[in-house]
């Protein structure tokens, strides 16, 4: 089928947002696929609001983005593609408030770390997809998980043709707008900087490829992924990247931290820290990961600083492959969202619940999985957790 990937949108503003799917030509070809866009105010697509012509060219794998701009603020949209006598599967999509709006509510769903070891638990994209609370997915990292032979670019293609496969994954990506950010496993576990040039460059590659993102072919230099995002005056989302500065000495590193400041400081009711690693201590010297935030106690500290600063501040995020409630400090909580799919270590997770007793900051810690919701409102941001099976 020539859409075998299905199709999805991310990284939305106020007026826009990028529409993406893959193609799959005659095995073989070289030549860029010809595609139209259709995006609409309805699901029959008899109230077009915009279309045009794209591209899905060899060298990027025959995937296809489209930043689709001049479309209302905080709506909702449809979207299709089609090439010869094929049409994609629908996708819903949608915008942002525009700058200064305080919309009632706003819905976020937000998870990481979807293994393919435990397929079953991809049943969770199907609840996703149906999720009617949710208006936009933050994804914290790890979409795919690589091989420990995964070096070249068609070695991650194959993953993400994989991963994206899958017809539940397929699902969630075309009900929701979608925002993301990466964690190691797009290249290799736990790197850090120094890892290989030519490797962290074909991860980068595909990651880009494969996700419906505005941001800029990566180099071998690599991608700035760090970004903010405004939901109106409601809130602005902070998305890091705590793998490609990482060494010793830092998570963020000097550019990224000098960004948050200035990003930080802002006029909208929330601040959301997006981390793919957990920012809060545990004290708990068995089970410090260390490339955590704990492990490097000056960027923890200028985090903290920084968020002091900060209108309404809180931080998701992932990793661990557990459902947690920390404090991160005095009046800024921390939310770990459940794994997608991946299991905690099975000779640690009898302890899990157990975690608040030894650890001050953790309030909650359970072995669960799929997705958490934040519901953002003028007056508050709320999580919920999955129930625990």
């Amino acid at each position: 089928m020539p859409f075998g990937l299905g199709v999805a949108s991310g990284d939305p503003d106020h007026e826009s947002v990028v529409l993406w799917t893959k193609v799959f030509p005659v095995t073989g070809s070289v030549v860029p696929v010809s595609m139209a866009y259709d995006i609409a105010l309805d699901d029959g697509f008899t109230k077009v609001v915009g279309s045009g012509l794209v591209e899905a060219a060899p060298s990027d794998a025959f995937t296809a983005r489209v930043v689709v701009s001049g479309l209302g603020s905080n709506s909702r949209f449809w979207y299709r593609f089609r090439t010869h006598d094929y049409t994609s599967p629908v996708g819903r999509t949608r915008t942002m408030p525009a700058p200064g709006e305080l919309p009632d509510r706003f819905g976020l769903a937000v998870s990481s770390c979807q293994s393919r070891a435990y397929p079953e638990f991809w049943d969770w994209h199907l609840e996703l997809a149906t999720d009617q609370t949710v208006d936009m997915v933050v994804w914290l990292g790890d979409f795919i998980y690589e091989r420990s032979d995964s070096r070249s670019v068609d070695d991650y293609r194959d993953l993400y043709n994989t991963y994206r496969g899958d017809e539940r994954l397929q699902a969630s990506s075309a009900a929701h707008p979608w925002i993301f950010t990466w964690d190691d496993h797009e290249v290799a576990n736990d790197y850090t900087r120094n890892v290989d040039r030519e490797r962290r460059a074909a991860g980068y590659q595909t990651w880009w490829e494969h996700t419906p993102t505005r941001l800029p072919r990566p180099t071998l230099e690599g991608l700035t992924v760090y970004r903010s995002l405004d939901v109106g005056g409601l809130a602005r989302l902070l998305l890091l990247d705590c793998r490609q500065y990482q060494d010793g000495d830092t998570v963020l590193g000097a550019d990224q931290l000098a960004w948050l400041a200035r990003a930080s400081q802002h006029d909208r009711v929330h601040t959301m820290v997006c981390s793919p690693v957990i920012a809060s201590s545990l004290e708990v010297e068995d089970v410090l990961p260390p490339y955590a935030f704990e492990a490097h106690p000056a960027d923890q500290q200028q985090l903290l600083a920084i968020l002091s600063q900060s209108p309404k501040p809180f931080i998701v995020s992932g990793d661990l492959h557990a459902a947690m409630e920390m404090e991160f400090a005095p009046g800024i909580p921390e939310w770990m969202a459940p794994p997608l799919s991946s299991v905690f270590p099975a000779e640690f997770v009898q302890y899990l619940p157990f975690l608040p007793l030894v650890s001050p900051a953790v309030t909650r810690a359970e072995p669960s999985h799929g997705y958490l919701q934040v519901e953002l409102t003028p007056s508050s941001a709320t999580p919920r957790f999955p129930a625990v099976p």
